[in-house]
């Protein structure tokens, strides 16, 4: 209904966008970075941030940027599982025949990856979402299951993506031995207020809007409740159009955000 109102040509502040139409923020660009400096040596890397930060954005963008033909992409997002269900993930992501006993599974995935990499010429890139909710046995086994010829060698791409709490997590002397084989890792802290005005703008001009809608006290507004958040300026930038439309105000203003906001 808004869409018509404001004469949109389709929903604005969707996340189901084109990895390539995503606007390039301070955040997106150094995790893509390091991501890139991953790929093209291998090993481990973390990637933590707020919900709603953009991890899972940036994820697509580096995914999507992966040859399939020299990449096999593996995602989870369950991390709430036991060390033997977490094996057993492993197993499936890589189409493995499914056996009962952990240390058969350890022995199958790792000799998988070795053929895939030195084999097939294609490398494993497991992505294991939502890791702050690991337990500390099953975050252990990371670092067996990745120590591959006494860590001369690095058959793989594997990514952690977890929630703040999961920094002081890997901190824990328990969790050394993975922290060490971890050199390479991001926090998210979301956008700057410039990049806020960029990102709302760049989503109205994707759904059609290039004459101003927001007025620029929004802005600020927008940026300071949504606490630099992407997902909550989505959120929020939506509830605002909707109070805007039935006030039948032709531009969002302070007010209307303000009003979403209260009524959130």
């Amino acid at each position: 209904m808004i869409e018509a109102y404001f004469g949109l040509k389709k929903p604005p502040f969707t996340k189901e966008i084109r990895s390539e139409q995503m606007i390039e923020t301070y955040d997106s660009r150094e995790a893509l970075a390091r991501l890139s400096h991953i790929r093209q040596h291998r090993g481990l890397f973390c990637l933590t941030g707020e919900p709603g930060s953009g991890k899972t954005s940036v994820l697509r963008k580096f995914v999507d940027s992966l040859n399939p033909q020299t990449y096999l992409h593996c995602y989870t997002p369950h991390a709430t599982v036991s060390r033997g269900d977490f094996y057993r993930q492993l197993n499936t992501l890589l189409n493995l025949p499914p056996k009962m006993r952990k240390s058969d599974l350890f022995d199958q995935i790792q000799r998988a990856v070795q053929d895939l990499y030195g084999r097939q010429g294609k490398i494993p890139t497991f992505i294991i979402d939502e890791v702050q909710l690991m337990d500390h046995e099953t975050l252990q086994e990371i670092s067996l299951i990745t120590n591959f010829e006494m860590d001369s060698k690095m058959p793989f791409l594997f990514i952690l993506i977890g929630q703040p709490e999961f920094r002081e997590t890997i901190k824990r002397r328990i969790h050394e031995p993975l922290s060490q084989r971890m050199p390479l890792r991001y926090h998210m802290v979301g956008l700057t207020l410039e990049e806020t005005r960029k990102y709302i703008l760049h989503h109205l001009k994707l759904a059609g809007r290039t004459d101003p809608l927001f007025d620029e006290s929004c802005f600020e507004v927008i940026h300071q409740i949504a606490q630099a958040l992407p997902r909550k300026m989505n959120h929020l930038c939506l509830a605002a159009m909707t109070a805007a439309m039935l006030k039948k105000s032709q531009t969002v203003t302070a007010d209307h955000v303000m009003q979403a906001a209260g009524g959130a």
